[in-house]
């Protein structure tokens, strides 16, 4: 199977690509899965050792052997289950978007004419379509609205940051690391080259890269020669400038620096996957404040 992020090759062993060091999600399902599994066979062989000492008057050999048979093939029903990559969800997911592919089609590409990328990347999420082979002319777009999604949710918190508001810093510390993986994935030809239509997805990267240098102008102080040169810049570079004017622009909001805020990552639902991020067709695609 393939990386999400950089195309590589992983298997359910690797949890973290061996290519671009991101987390292999399929690989931390499967292993949660896998838990699962073992804890429930050991419920079941309890209960079965249970069920047995109760009818027979403590348990027989013929008993005991006969409970453990059923609770081995509990268990190795679980593995055969378990094995498979993708959970019950995905599999539904999958079934789904291939009845609907046209209507999903549609509604991806109404997303894309709207420049609306941060709903595009939580419809792909909540559809399981970033695998899928049906929707594979999507695959370099899903990847860098991911990335923009990241970047939109860390702008749309500084936005409405107060100083009274605002308790968690995660999507905004999160705002840099996802501009560099932006530019680290869009700057080779890989997914131009390899897509249906390249001409199609370079113009969707673009327009992504155009709306979230405006937000970062915007929000973040950036003026149009220093947003123009994130491109270039080195990672390290890239990442100074990104941050300071992130600590000046949150300092002046809040009161507060990015080391002042917990940084741990939300507990709750993630909106960019359990919902789409509701918007309105603008200039950015978002509905931030003016």
């Amino acid at each position: 199977m393939k990386c999400k992020y950089c195309g590589g090759d992983v298997s359910l062993d690797d949890h973290f690509c061996q290519h671009c060091g991101r987390p292999v999600d399929q690989a931390q399902r499967h292993q949660q899965e896998m838990e699962q599994f073992e804890n429930e066979f050991e419920e079941t062989k309890k209960e079965a050792l249970d069920r047995i000492g109760v009818h027979s008057g403590g348990g027989t050999a013929v008993g005991i052997r006969l409970a453990m048979i059923c609770a081995l093939i509990v268990a190795l029903f679980a593995i055969v289950i378990g094995m498979d990559p993708y959970n019950v969800h995905q599999r539904r997911e999958k079934s789904a978007a291939k009845k609907n592919r046209e209507a999903y089609i549609a509604q991806l590409d109404e997303y894309l004419e709207n420049r609306d990328y941060a709903a595009f990347s939580a419809f792909c999420r909540i559809h399981e379509l970033d695998y899928n082979d049906d929707f594979k002319q999507y695959r370099g777009i899903v990847n860098a609205a991911a990335d923009y999604s990241y970047i939109y949710r860390g702008l749309q918190e500084l936005a409405y940051a107060t100083d009274k508001n605002l308790s968690n810093g995660y999507y905004l510390n999160e705002i840099s690391k996802h501009i560099n993986s932006f530019y680290e994935d869009t700057g080779h030809d890989y997914y131009t080259r390899t897509a249906e239509d390249p001409e199609k997805v370079q113009a969707v990267i673009d327009g992504m890269e155009q709306d979230f240098k405006v937000l970062l102008m915007r929000y973040l102080g950036l003026t149009g020669e220093e947003a123009d040169s994130l491109r270039t810049l080195s990672k390290s570079k890239r990442t100074v400038l990104i941050e300071q004017a992130l600590d000046k622009a949150l300092n002046k909001a809040t009161g507060n620096s990015l080391s002042d805020l917990p940084q741990t990552e939300p507990t709750q639902a993630d909106p960019l996957q359990a919902e789409p991020i509701q918007t309105e067709p603008s200039q950015t695609g978002s509905t931030l404040p003016e």
